[in-house]
């Protein structure tokens, strides 16, 4: 973390906060810690703020996580990773959600009982069972070719933010189809049928 001007105090007692630029990503944090005159942390020092801290006057990082994306109507675990992958993205670590992504179709695949073979012949079952329509499953593929590149070590070729955005938009179209429009279109069922049921309700 590289510190972006000068310190100042909030209007909390004893906070002070500054900006700071990650040197990895380039975006900006903000660092807050409660700082006394008397105690020498009046000021952030570019340097010394964090040799002079013992633990007793812990800073805190804003934001203090990734930020990653909710999935509803999809299974926890898979929503979970899911998430992952965006969080991954949102701190521009490029080829680790496209890991993710791929990870996710593997974790799909078990979930609808597809079990046998490489993830390639996984993706095919389940267009051939009706799972997946044939653009997602060419979707998913997408995901598997680049994803193998990173399961094999392959770090040659630069991964690049368009490369992460295309693959997550696909597996957001891959949740959507396998999980979310199904349970989508069941409540939409269920509400017609009390309709009926229950005409002047």
């Amino acid at each position: 973390m590289t510190r972006m001007g000068d310190s100042y105090q909030t209007d909390k007692d004893s906070i002070w906060a500054a900006f700071f630029k990650c040197d990895y990503c380039g975006y900006p944090n903000i660092a807050l810690m409660a700082a006394y005159v008397d105690d020498g942390f009046d000021r952030f020092d570019a340097n010394s703020v964090f040799s002079k801290n013992d633990g007793s006057q812990p800073f805190v990082w804003l934001p203090d996580e990734p930020l990653g994306k909710e999935f509803e109507d999809v299974p926890q675990h898979i929503a979970d990773a899911a998430s992952e992958a965006y969080a991954c993205f949102s701190i521009r670590s490029y080829r680790a959600a496209i890991l993710m992504a791929r990870s996710v179709l593997e974790a799909t695949a078990k979930d609808k009982k597809v079990t046998k073979g490489n993830l390639a012949s996984k993706i095919d079952e389940l267009a051939a069972d009706g799972v997946i329509s044939e653009q997602i499953k060419d979707e998913a593929h997408e995901i598997r070719y680049l994803g193998n590149d990173m399961a094999h070590g392959d770090f040659t070729e630069p991964v690049s933010e368009e490369d992460a955005d295309d693959m997550l938009g696909f597996l957001a179209t891959f949740l959507n189809y396998v999980y979310q429009m199904p349970a989508a279109i069941r409540r939409r069922q269920e509400a017609r049928k009390n309709r009926r049921a229950n005409p002047n309700v």
